[in-house]
């Protein structure tokens, strides 16, 4: 088994669910519960596809795919925020509207009805960077990857930063902590939660070009309940950016290993839950490790007032 070549595979296939998670991140954060990210994300590979073959381009394919998800999302937003729909029953529909949709518009579409592959002129191409080259381990791990899978690395310090330190990131902590205050504050809490829907809806519009454009074709279902494994792990983290990004990066390991193990013979349909247990796993470790540390400082507590 070439290891650094399963950890480069692991961080490629990491890439969907840590951009799906960072969308997902926002609608949570103004408190709105949105199940639908894989659905987003299945919107977002369609589209990119369609873009991509209808104006024979990457860029019409990452644009058209991004305005779809987004048009997609604010459907969604719709409902949710001036409706008042439940977001649960919202999300249930918005699920079924996609798949049936993406199911729909293959045969009129592109003429079929299973999957569809582009030239491989249409493909996202890799990024070979020569600084990496000098790292001897990191360089075969971390290169030649496509630009959204570096994106996907960075986002979440990004995000971290702009939600810990910029008056717009601040503003929807507080729309998600408490809209009467938020209110009362003087903030707009319906148009910042249009916002943060939007980018959801970005993000997981790019998670959807990385998994359809970085192998040029599209299949039913192709985001394979990403989406759900992603807004698992932002519940279970607490819509940290962080630490969504290290369970990502082991649900990507998990699920490259998964592929290298039903590779040499081992039953793939146990394989299959493989990732999804352990990206289960460490999203509650972290919380496990807080909560064991947040009880010894409180026994430490109880100590010194126990001698005072």
């Amino acid at each position: 088994m070439d290891y650094l070549q399963l950890l480069n595979s692991s961080i490629r296939l990491s890439a969907p669910v840590i951009l799906i998670a960072m969308g997902g991140l926002f609608a949570l954060k103004v408190d709105v519960f949105n199940m639908a990210l894989d659905a987003f994300a299945l919107i977002g590979c369609f589209f990119s596809i369609w873009g991509a073959y209808v104006t024979g381009t990457l860029p019409g394919g990452f644009f058209i795919g991004i305005l779809c998800t987004v048009l997609f999302s604010l459907v969604y937003a719709v409902f949710v925020l001036e409706w008042e729909v439940n977001p649960v029953v919202c999300s249930v529909a918005m699920i079924t509207l996609a798949n049936g949709l993406t199911r729909y518009l293959m045969q009129p579409v592109f003429g079929t009805s299973g999957n569809v592959i582009l030239s491989s002129e249409l493909a996202l191409p890799t990024v070979h960077i020569s600084l990496l080259d000098h790292l001897p381990v990191l360089g075969k791990i971390l290169n030649n990857q496509t630009i959204l899978v570096y994106l996907s690395l960075l986002l979440p310090f990004g995000i971290y930063v702009f939600l810990k330190y910029t008056e717009i990131g601040l503003s929807m902590r507080a729309c998600g902590q408490s809209k009467e205050t938020a209110r009362s504050a003087g903030l707009k809490v319906k148009k910042i939660q249009y916002l943060a829907l939007i980018l959801n809806g970005v993000f997981c519009a790019l998670a959807g070009c990385q998994l359809a454009l970085s192998i040029n074709m599209f299949n039913v279902g192709m985001t394979s309940g990403r989406g759900f494994t992603a807004l698992a792990a932002l519940v279970l983290t607490n819509s940290h950016p962080l630490f969504a990004l290290l369970v990502g990066l082991l649900f990507g390991f998990a699920d490259a290993l998964s592929n290298v193990l039903s590779a040499d013979g081992y039953p793939s349909q146990l394989l299959g839950m493989l990732p999804y247990f352990l990206a289960l796993i460490a999203a509650i470790v972290p919380m496990a490790v807080q909560s064991i540390l947040s009880r010894i400082h409180i026994q430490q507590q109880e100590r010194m007032l126990m001698k005072i």
